[in-house]
């Protein structure tokens, strides 16, 4: 038999060495994060008053109520614009690295389409209009 194949079931020293100190790392980070919780349940102290309780608004009274309804409008824009922008940004990455491929020019020339479509989409169901 080879002696690679062999080998090649036994970590040597340098891997079990590597393995523990990343083991060594991840239970130290784990029992300072247990040592501090434990220390902050063990040593703050409990007493709750009703002006303790209150959501703090810079010193002056609350003016409603802090439950208010989230409109889902701002967050489809949010989500078009997160797209859109991660795209551009890949296509300003991608274009320079091109070097006159025709292939290459095809598929973001496709890419771009599809970007295109997809705004001529969002742009059809109103989602771009911003309503009160």
């Amino acid at each position: 038999m080879d002696e690679r194949r062999q080998r090649g079931y036994q970590l040597d020293g340098s891997t079990t060495q590597n393995v523990m100190f990343v083991v060594g790392l991840v239970s130290a980070g784990v029992a300072f994060i247990g040592l501090v919780l434990g220390a902050n349940a063990l040593l703050s102290p409990r007493n709750p008053t009703p002006a303790k309780e209150e959501p703090y608004e810079c010193g002056m009274p609350q003016a409603g109520s802090p439950y208010a309804p989230v409109r889902l409008r701002f967050a489809t824009v949010a989500m078009l614009f997160v797209l859109f922008d991660a795209e551009a940004i890949l296509l300003f990455a991608v274009v320079p690295s091109l070097h006159g491929s025709w292939i290459a020019l095809a598929e973001v020339g496709a890419f771009t389409a599809f970007l295109a479509l997809g705004l001529v989409y969002a742009w059809r169901k109103g989602a771009l209009q911003w309503r009160w």
